[in-house]
Formats: structure tokens, C-alpha cells, sequence
């Protein structure tokens, strides 16, 4: 039996979850951390599906994470005392079409150019101009990134006050798509940025797609260094970040799922487990948890219109079906050995049959003609053996598909195998005796995989317009990062930004400890 009395008990232990604790243990708080997993990382975990073979199985690009303090800093010290250590790759994202051909995103502007000029010579000067343009938005884009969510009205208000905020007003309120459609005359340029703005999880025709493409500028920022990967897979982040906590105090348990959140006065007071353990918070509660998981933990104890608000939560537009191959060969693309200069190889058709492919995700299709590739152990040798590799292949898909979620049941295998096929397709030299192991989660069993992905879902909720910035979990309390039950905090996946690893939680703890009187720039000196 578990149990004990905090100063702030923290649900989830994936990567927001332990930086909450870290950073509160920094400021002289008694912490814990409750998993309900046998191991912390959530949605950042590695494992080993064949001897000497490991595999991100969640979440792979610190793209994000990388611009915050935590990186460029060493803010934790993470790298100089706990052994993390990055590699940095020239290149984002390569798309390949259904010609072979394909356009590389480098960090380099010139020679992103260069490849956009392969499609069209316009659109390569045009690029120039829409990188600049979108710079120029970057600040604006970056709101909630580094410091606590402002306010909805206060933030439109100083937006509108200059130009560049008044056009990014007008971005918020477009589509990928349509900004695309602006600037650019070939398909496969618009394909190209569309198709990392769905990294949201949402249509690229969607309003409020189109801040992503902010961030496919910044790709060409000055001091950018790349795409970067955790050398020897996320395990190593994550064994990072729970050697810094503990080091710093902070009491880390797993196997802890909570199921009752105990309100008195107003406030949480107690934590509930399923295995009967019960922790004590005198100050206050951290969810890094999904927010309706949250809700069904408080019960009736849950304000009725905030309760009534998180059962109208949208989910993501299509959810994820993740598999890794251990080959033991490195695979050679019919596109060229130059798509391997990306850390994500992207294919993508035509882009009627590209858009119309999101559209059949809403009506319960599959396709499995739009897979991301990666191939981290290709400058990270320690993930395979000599002359080996690991290779994620990594597609959308519906979660009602063909109109029910049971189906995933008895064809998940069957969709699986599909990628796996198509996959070999677009290679010269890879054939089923080149495997030798594999791995794979289907929408259905990543909700087993990890509790925080209900309905598949890997962003915990989705990432619409109307639940991001100060709508994200709850509207108009976002920049508070709690609703009425003042000391129950919402970080991570289910506050702004939303779902990836970018250690969102950095920005919300700020919030949590200004309001305990603690000043987060004296615990980063620390």
C-alpha cells in the first residue's frame, strides 16, 4: 500500500506530468507523481520488438520541446547531469508523390528552394516571401508556448493593435488550405505544408489550421538546428526526466490509475486510487490526465455547467494507427537515397485525392496511401544492431471505422498489413524476410496503451479552434488553467497547446505558482 500526505499530488506521468513536479519540487514543495501505468513517459515511451531493436511507440519529434529553455538552456540539466543527449537532423520532412518525385523541407533556406523549384520557379521565390511573412506572425503564433496563456479578450485586443497581429487574427481564422491556396500555384508544394499542419489532427481545410504553418516557417529561423531525436529513443528523455525528479525530492509511483478526486470546502483535498491508496493534497492537484477523465473522477462533486461543457468536447478528426519494423536491412526508397536526408518521410497523393482522403476519415475510410515514415536509427546507431534498422510507419485513420470503433477489433490486423504492404511497395529492396520483428497499435489499442488517449485520441482532445488558447479545456478559464475548484490545475495535452512534446506544462506551472506567491524565474536559477 501506497499513499501519504503532499503539498501537490500530480496525476500522469508522462513527460508533462513529471516536469509539473519537477518544477513545483524546485520551489520547496512536497511532491508526488501517481501513474497509472507499470511505467512513466504516457505518450513518450520507447520499446525493444526485437532483440537490439528500439522503437518510439509514441510520440517522436521534440521539434517543439526543443525551443523551450529545457533544451536550449539545460534549464533542468538534463543533458549536462542526466544523460539525455539529442541528434539534430538538417531536415524536418521530405513529401514523396505518387511519381516518385519528392520536395525536402531543409533548415536551409536555399535549398528548400531548390526543391520547391523542381514544381514550380514562382513558387520557389514565393516561399521566400511566405517565410518572412510568417516570422513576422511567429510571436503571435508562440502564445502560450513559453509563458501561461493570456486571457481570450486582452489577447484580441493587443493583436488588433498592430498589423501583424490583425493578419494573424485572419490566420486563426483560416484554413491550411486556403493560406496555401494564397501564396502557391503547385500541388505539391500545398500538399507539402498542409500536410504538417495535420499534425493537429484535424482536415487542413479546417478553420484554425493554418497557424501551423508558422511553424514550418520557423524551420528556417536563424539559430534553428534541426529536427532533433533523443539518442536511444524517448526511454531516454523520460529516464531523464524521472532520475531529475527524484533527485530533486519528488516521490514517483506507478501502477496508481486514480478514480476519485474527494472535493471539501471547495477544493480537492484528497486523491483516490484504484488499488485503495489515498493521497492527501494540502495545496493543490495537477492533471497532466485527459480532462474528461478528470471530470469522471469528481463526480457529482464536478460543477454542473463545467461538467455539462467537457461532455460536449470534440475529439481530433482522425486518430492514429502506429506500427515499428525491425528490418534487417535499411530499406532503399524507389524515390531516391535523398529522402532519407528527412527525419519524416511523408507520402502523399495528388492533392483532390489527398483532401478527399480526410474527408473519408469523417465517414469511417481508411487509406493507406498517406503514411509517415521514420528512420531514427539511421543516425542513432545504438536503436539496431550493425546493418539493421527500425522503421515507423505511422498513419491517420478513422476512429468509428466504417462507421463503428468495434471494427478495429477484427480489422485492425488487416489495416496493419495493408501499410505494411505499402510501405515495401515504395521501396526496391525490402521484402517480408527482411523482418525481423514488429510492433503495432491500432486507435483501439492505443487507448489501452495509453489511458489518456480515449477514443484514440493522442491529443487527449482535439485541437479545433473552439478548444485552444483560452477555450483549452475550459472556455474562458484556459489562461487560469483551472476551473471553479481553484486548486484542481489542468496541464499538459489538455490545456494549450495541446498534444505533442513540448512540454506545455512549463508554461502552466508558471500560472500554478504565481498563484502560491512563487516567482518561476527564481526556481529556474536554482
Amino acid at each position: 500500500m501506497s499513499g501519504g500526505t503532499y503539498d501537490f499530488v500530480v496525476m500522469g506521468g508522462g513527460h508533462n506530468g513529471l516536469l509539473s513536479s519537477i518544477y513545483l519540487a524546485k520551489a520547496g514543495y512536497k511532491v508526488c507523481v501517481l501513474e497509472a501505468l507499470d511505467e512513466f513517459g504516457g505518450g513518450t515511451r520507447s520499446g525493444e520488438i526485437a532483440p537490439g531493436y528500439i522503437a518510439d511507440q509514441g510520440g517522436m519529434v521534440h521539434n517543439l520541446i526543443s525551443r523551450t529553455p529545457i533544451v536550449r538552456e539545460d534549464e533542468l540539466e538534463l543533458f549536462s547531469k542526466y544523460g539525455l543527449e539529442y541528434k539534430f537532423v538538417d531536415s524536418l520532412c521530405c513529401s514523396i508523390f505518387p511519381n516518385e518525385e519528392h520536395l525536402i523541407l531543409y533548415s536551409d533556406l536555399d535549398k528548400t528552394c531548390e526543391q520547391i523549384a523542381k514544381f514550380s520557379e514562382r513558387d520557389a521565390e514565393t516561399y521566400r516571401e511566405f517565410v518572412n511573412y510568417f516570422l513576422k506572425l511567429s510571436g503571435a503564433a508562440a502564445a502560450g508556448t513559453a509563458g501561461a496563456i493570456p486571457a481570450y479578450g486582452p489577447m484580441m485586443n493587443v493583436l488588433a493593435m498592430s498589423p501583424e497581429g490583425r493578419e494573424f487574427i485572419r490566420v486563426m481564422n483560416s484554413s491550411a488550405q486556403q493560406i496555401v491556396e494564397e501564396w502557391f500555384e503547385s500541388e505539391e508544394v500545398r500538399v507539402t505544408l498542409t500536410r504538417w499542419c495535420t499534425e493537429m489532427m484535424i482536415d487542413p481545410r479546417q478553420v484554425g489550421t493554418a497557424t501551423l504553418l508558422a511553424f514550418c516557417a520557423a524551420l528556417h529561423a536563424p539559430g534553428n538546428p534541426g529536427a532533433p531525436f533523443p539518442v536511444g529513443g524517448c526511454v531516454n528523455f523520460v529516464n531523464a526526466l524521472t532520475a531529475c525528479a527524484r533527485d530533486h525530492g519528488v516521490d514517483l509511483f506507478t501502477n496508481e490509475w486514480v478514480n476519485e478526486l474527494v472535493v471539501e470546502d471547495g477544493e480537492v483535498k484528497r486523491v483516490r486510487t484504484k488499488c485503495g491508496d489515498e493521497f492527501v493534497a494540502t495545496e493543490g492537484v495537477i492533471s497532466t490526465i485527459n480532462v474528461r477523465d478528470v471530470y469522471d473522477c469528481l463526480g457529482d462533486a464536478a460543477p454542473a455547467h463545467e461538467r455539462d461543457y467537457i461532455a460536449k468536447i470534440k475529439n481530433a478528426d482522425f486518430v492514429a494507427l502506429n506500427q515499428a519494423f525491425a528490418l534487417s536491412k535499411i530499406p532503399e526508397f524507389k524515390a531516391g537515397e535523398a529522402v532519407k536526408d528527412a527525419f519524416c518521410i511523408e507520402f502523399a497523393p495528388e492533392e483532390e485525392e489527398y483532401l478527399r482522403t480526410f474527408s473519408e476519415y469523417l465517414l469511417g475510410g481508411f487509406s493507406p496511401k498517406l503514411p509517415l515514415i521514420t528512420i531514427p536509427s539511421l543516425r542513432d546507431p545504438s536503436r539496431a544492431p550493425e546493418g539493421g534498422c527500425v522503421v515507423n510507419v505511422y498513419s491517420y485513420a478513422p476512429w468509428n471505422l466504417d462507421g463503428d470503433w468495434h471494427n478495429w477489433e477484427t480489422k485492425g490486423q488487416e489495416l496493419k498489413d495493408a501499410l505494411w504492404e505499402f510501405f515495401k511497395s515504395r521501396c526496391t529492396n525490402i521484402t517480408d524476410d527482411d523482418l525481423v520483428g514488429r510492433w503495432g497499435c491500432t486507435p483501439l489499442e492505443y487507448t489501452e496503451w495509453n489511458p489518456a488517449f480515449r477514443d484514440g485520441d493522442i491529443g487527449q482532445i482535439g485541437m479545433q479552434p473552439s478548444q485552444m488558447y483560452d477555450f483549452r479545456p475550459l472556455p474562458g478559464r484556459g489562461h487560469d488553467y483551472h476551473g471553479d475548484i481553484e486548486n484542481l490545475y489542468f496541464l499538459g495535452c489538455s490545456s494549450h497547446p495541446g498534444g505533442a512534446i513540448a512540454a506545455s506544462a512549463r508554461s502552466g506551472i508558471q500560472k500554478v505558482l504565481e498563484d502560491y506567491g512563487v516567482d518561476f524565474r527564481d526556481i529556474v536559477k536554482k
